[in-house]
């Protein structure tokens, strides 16, 4: 089923970063779509939850060399309460 998950960034520096960052969140495997806004560090995702997880997409932000500042779910950026977040 998909999926919209937002994650609020940390680490980006220019709009570069940003299209650096969505390419690799769209390379994940079960990723449709990636944007990411530079203004307001945050990624929105579209993603095929049972081929992605929310971790595995924490996990490519972290491996392009970006952080997450706080992770939250669904258009409305209200937390799922699964991540603690």
């Amino acid at each position: 089923m998909m999926q919209i998950g937002m994650l609020k960034l940390a680490g980006l520096k220019n709009e570069n970063c940003a299209g650096v960052l969505a390419q690799a969140l769209k390379a994940v495997n079960g990723v449709s779509n990636a944007s990411v806004s530079f203004g307001d560090s945050k990624a929105t995702v579209t993603y095929d939850e049972e081929i992605v997880s929310t971790q595995r997409l924490q996990v490519a932000v972290q491996d392009a060399g970006y952080s997450i500042a706080k992770p939250v779910h669904g258009e409305d950026s209200a937390c799922c309460g699964g991540c603690g977040g």
